[in-house]
């Protein structure tokens, strides 16, 4: 009989999992839940899959971890699929696997399973990041379940051992939810131009319902990472649960799309993400005011990269810590603070300030740019090189971060001084 070590999320396709490892295979099974923001109770959980065969559960806080170590590397990165997703099962997927390799590791077992589809996403996630994390591990997935070869099956299975509710089985959503945001995917049956029902939404108001006062926040950032909400640093975790449950309100964060899936089909899409969301504009508008145009244009086409790498299962690769790299140096400066409007669906950027901006009001509103223009005539290679020179100049010759730094207001003097 083999010992296996299966991510259980309580959901449909990893109760199915359970059920047939131990009563068709006969595995022993114990489930790994990560805790990552998830509405359902982690407690709750582990009773269920013990109901269901699994001989323990091991709980794992990974919240933290989520935000920390995947999460804000996305957002330095600026990572959206498809201009529009944030990637919150994408990201979720990478420390379960970590998690799933280090306790059978720990505990000795030879074999990992998890619940996904065949055509699902999720597959391609689990199996490419095990394989690099621990490969002598087998796997267990579709390919091995016969009922997760397709919804039909699964629901068949369900229904065959009273694992599901008549209304779970006819239900034509499947949501997934962490502290980055939720995935709602439709159905393929449902009619594209017909809105999903309000219910299924849990982190967002309707913007319609959403408050008609606007509310503001200042966001303080440190080399790219999110640091402090209105003055109050908080932890990563706290930080991203405090931010969805404001713009929550305001109905931010909603977003449907047609998406293509790594199996080359197109799916319905709904995310709710109402944290990230203010999270990625705020951050968006400090780059703009503390990076050159050059590593705005290259990074642009980093992010592009990076979601495609993140969406695709590559998160443990060698390209990803490549990227990684490259992120991590425009980030340098990417320091300071901004001011945010939320309202009714929407984040309006109110003002941004940073010691290390590129914006000089003097070179703005000069009236002398025909003196420069004669100045540079016939030296083109000099003006080409105007914007290295603007930037070495206000971050100061030889300084770096943390040297040399401008204040945000007013520089404060010593008591007497004038």
């Amino acid at each position: 009989m083999d010992r296996t070590i299966l991510a259980f999320t309580g959901g449909l396709q990893s109760s199915v999992c359970l059920h047939w490892l131990c009563d068709h295979r006969g595995s022993r099974v114990k489930v790994l839940i990560a805790e990552l923001g998830q509405p359902a109770p982690a407690r709750g959980l582990a009773e269920q899959a013990l109901r269901l065969g699994a001989e323990g559960a091991h709980i794992e806080d990974l919240r933290e971890e989520l935000c920390r170590d995947y999460a804000f590397r996305a957002l330095k990165a600026g990572a959206v699929y498809g201009g529009r997703y944030l990637l919150s099962s994408a990201l979720a997927r990478p420390p379960i696997a970590a998690a799933l390799t280090r306790l059978a590791r720990d505990e000795g077992y030879s074999c990992v399973a998890h619940g996904a589809g065949a055509r699902s996403n999720d597959l391609a996630r689990f199996e490419a990041s095990i394989a690099v994390l621990a490969p002598e591990l087998t796997v267990i997935g579709p390919g091995q379940i016969p009922p997760l070869r397709s919804r039909r099956r699964v629901v068949e299975y369900a229904r065959a051992h009273s694992l599901i509710s008549e209304d779970d089985a006819l239900s034509s959503l499947n949501i997934d939810s962490n502290l980055w945001g939720t995935c709602i995917a439709a159905d393929p049956k449902t009619d594209t131009w017909e809105p999903l029902p309000e219910h299924v939404y849990s982190m967002t108001v309707h913007p319609g319902q959403a408050p008609g006062e606007p509310e503001q926040v200042v966001l303080e950032f440190e080399k790219g990472i999110p640091v402090a909400a209105d003055g109050q640093r908080l932890a990563p975790h706290d930080l991203v649960a405090q931010m969805n449950r404001r713009a929550g309100r305001h109905g931010i964060g909603r977003v449907e799309m047609i998406q293509d899936r790594l199996v080359g089909i197109k799916a319905r899409e709904v995310y709710e993400a109402p944290g990230a969301t203010t999270l990625m504009e705020a951050h968006t508008a400090l780059e703009r005011l503390t990076l050159d145009q050059e590593t705005l244009r290259a990074k642009a086409e980093v992010a592009w990269r990076y979601a495609e790498l993140v969406y695709a299962g590559g998160w443990f690769t060698q390209f990803r810590k490549a990227l990684d790299a490259f992120v991590d140096v425009t980030q340098e400066y990417v320091s300071g603070e901004v001011k945010l409007q939320l309202l009714r669906g929407r984040v309006s950027v109110l003002g941004v300030r940073s010691p290390w901006s590129l914006y000089d009001a003097d070179l703005v509103v000069r009236d002398d740019e025909m003196e420069l223009a004669d100045r540079v005539k016939g030296e083109i290679w000099s003006m080409r090189a105007l914007p290295y020179r603007i930037t070495a100049m206000l971050r100061g010759k030889g300084s770096g971060p943390g040297q040399g730094r401008k204040p945000f207001g007013p520089e404060l003097k010593a008591e007497g001084q004038s």
